[in-house]
């Protein structure tokens, strides 16, 4: 189990910085390695998410710190992910389990990104709008659909708001801090029946995922504020038709 926990940690270290959806490949690398599908390997794919975010938060913490009005425009994009994250997490738990959900998910979110036309001017993080900041939050709720992407749904939702992507990417990851850590707390309390080894494993993934990511952030930042976004969307397709017909 050693052996599938390093290789779901890269994996995440990896996947949460760009529009790929992380909880999908997660759950997807799962199956390829033959873990076994459940309530376990569902909640470890969400908490070590924790460890992708804590390094976004190292990486963003001087524009945390300078701009510390920003908390207050976070906290108004995560309102509708608490609200119905928390209401619906029954519903949403359920669709964990469909590969027909996540390779659909991922066509679409790779259409949408084929789509849109980044804006690449240059503009402020401080200048998003408590409205703009809302809107992104509602798109955010999109991703609870795996394979859908959390980074994809806000830079879909903020492109079509008419924000720079660069300033998007940094406001999303902002975003992503509450939402990732809430979650693993969410997923925490409503999982039974784990054993200490089971609680070593979460603990040891979300370490790994937080080194992974440290070492590639950067560049996959760069990468998704620079490159053609066209890159991400047929890598998304593709992935998905191989899911559907493979895994389905």
């Amino acid at each position: 189990m050693i052996f599938h926990t390093i290789i779901l940690s890269i994996v995440e270290g990896i996947t949460e910085f760009i529009p790929v959806s992380s909880t999908a490949h997660l759950l997807l690398t799962g199956q390829l390695l033959g873990v076994q599908s459940g309530p376990f390997l569902e909640t470890f794919s969400i908490c070590i998410q924790s460890g992708a975010i804590l390094a976004a938060v190292w990486y963003f913490w001087k524009i945390i710190w300078k701009h510390t009005h920003l908390i207050w425009k976070v906290a108004i994009a995560f309102i509708p992910t608490a609200i119905i994250g928390i209401t619906l997490y029954p519903l949403i738990k359920t669709l964990f389990v469909s590969t027909a959900i996540i390779g659909s998910a991922l066509i679409i979110g790779g259409a949408g990104l084929l789509l849109i036309k980044p804006v690449d001017t240059e503009e402020s993080i401080a200048d998003i709008s408590y409205k703009q900041a809302f809107w992104i939050g509602l798109m955010q709720t999109l991703s609870f659909i795996p394979g859908i992407s959390r980074a994809g749904a806000t830079l879909i939702g903020g492109t079509l708001l008419g924000i720079p992507r660069t300033t998007i990417v940094t406001f999303s990851f902002l975003l992503a801090i509450p939402t990732i850590l809430g979650a693993s707390v969410v997923e925490a309390r409503h999982m039974t029946g784990v054993t200490g080894s089971q609680w070593a494993l979460i603990g040891f993934g979300t370490v790994l995922s937080f080194v992974v990511a440290i070492c590639t952030i950067k560049f996959f930042i760069r990468l998704l504020t620079t490159k053609p976004l066209a890159w991400f969307g047929w890598y998304r397709i593709v992935i998905g038709i191989l899911v559907l017909i493979v895994l389905h």
